[in-house]
């Protein structure tokens, strides 16, 4: 029987329905980094709780819905959410399952979520993406000098990452601004000496944030679920996002003067004791929570989250090798936030995948390959760009594996 709106007796109007089934797809596809099939069944489970059967098909940037023999279209740029957002809208669908609510309710309810500011301001802000770039920078150079770089230079992304916040057009060219001023300023300190080694494993840290880690993940899932459009044009993108982080080292070298061997990346001896790396961790959950937005009662799940991860492919590593380490790392991980987000009230699964898919992912190596091409060192560039994409089959890999092998009611939406 179909719903009937409280107070009125009377059925829920079938045009009403078909509107919160597009408006909430278009909600979806703009923060679908999260996959393309948890999209599609979620916009099921909301029609049937109204009565309705529909068909979706999700790409990338655009969703395809059919009901009652009409078709739609929802499109959306596709971005990371606040996880506030995706916490709320996790609870909003589950209420609509449970027991659904007026759809002009709802309806209301996905619109105020679309408008939902971010939890924390423009100081906190900055001050997340300093923390998360120093978590990330002392494990990939556990010095101060990654330290203190690092953090000055998470000052510089941080605010271009505010100002994208409030200037959405801004963010079409945000990475290669923060790209070049970084690597000036990497590249001046190599060339006066003020720091040790060569300045790529000083630059990259800081460009993480910009990253776009999440995408590689989810679209590296895709294909291997078998979504072929959406998984490539996720790839696609990402890959221009590190051609655009390598063009702003291209430039700084052009604006200096300087000779593209300056762009080399040695092994640095660490200075920091071995239980720094894993405080950096903490320091990178921390700065995960405030750059984009998590409850705070969701931060003790995600720094276990994380660090457990971290922990399971590190041991991985050291047993088998960087791809099998990463590969255990992704099962352990998914294992993790099953695990974890299963009990009611607990943080929403994407809330707990995305610091984690930040700890796996291989952007990092592309963003070091792409700058160690372009010093010229042409056989280890092209090492990491390899091992960047034997990472990224062996995140999608671990996760479909571990999917596979449980039980459907835990891995609903996760597989087709």
């Amino acid at each position: 029987m179909r719903p009937t709106e409280p107070g009125t007796g009377r059925p829920a109007r079938a045009d009403d329905v078909d509107q919160l089934v597009v408006e909430l797809a278009a909600l979806l596809v703009a923060w679908s980094f999260e996959g393309t099939v948890s999209t599609e069944d979620r916009l099921t489970r909301v029609a049937r709780a109204y009565g309705k059967e529909i068909e979706a098909v999700v790409l990338a940037d655009a969703a395809i819905v059919t009901v009652g023999g009409v078709t739609r279209v929802a499109a959306g740029h596709p971005d990371i959410p606040a996880l506030d957002q995706i916490a709320a809208l996790n609870d909003l669908i589950d209420a609509i399952e449970a027991d659904p609510p007026p759809v002009a309710v709802a309806r209301a309810r996905v619109a105020e979520l679309r408008a939902q500011p971010g939890r924390f301001g423009p100081a906190l802000r900055v001050l997340g993406a300093v923390l998360f770039t120093i978590g990330f920078g002392v494990s990939i150079q556990a010095t101060w000098q990654e330290v203190v770089a690092a953090g000055l230079g998470g000052v510089v992304v941080g605010l271009a990452f505010v100002a994208m916040l409030s200037r959405p057009r801004l963010a079409l060219v945000a990475p290669l601004i923060s790209s070049t001023v970084v690597s000036i300023a990497a590249i001046s300190a190599y060339e006066h000496g003020w720091i040790h080694g060569g300045p790529i494993q000083l630059m990259a840290p800081v460009l993480f944030l910009f990253i776009p880690g999440d995408a590689l993940s989810a679209g590296a899932l895709e294909l291997a679920a078998g979504r072929y459009t959406a998984g490539a044009s996720r790839l696609v993108y990402s890959f221009f996002v590190l051609v655009f982080l390598g063009l702003g080292a291209v430039l700084a070298l052009g604006l200096l003067g300087a000779d593209a061997s300056d762009l080399f990346d040695p092994d640095v001896v660490s200075t920091l004791p071995w239980w720094g790396v894993w405080f950096g961790w903490v320091l990178f959950a921390v700065g995960v929570m405030l750059v984009f937005s998590m409850r705070p009662r969701d931060f003790p799940w995600a720094l276990v989250t994380i660090l457990l991860t971290f922990g399971a492919a590190q041991l991985g590593t050291w047993a088998f090798g960087e791809i099998p380490g990463t590969f255990l790392g992704a099962m352990a991980m998914t294992a993790l936030v099953l695990v974890l987000s299963r009990p009611v009230g607990r943080p929403a699964p994407y809330v707990l995948f995305l610091g984690a898919f930040f700890v796996l992912t291989p952007g990092s190596r592309g963003l070091r390959g792409l700058e160690t091409l372009v010093g010229g060192n042409a056989i280890d560039g092209l090492r990491d760009i390899g091992l960047m994409v034997g990472m990224l089959a062996a995140i999608a890999l671990g996760i479909l594996t571990l999917a596979a092998l449980l039980p459907a009611r835990w891995t609903r939406g996760m597989l087709p």
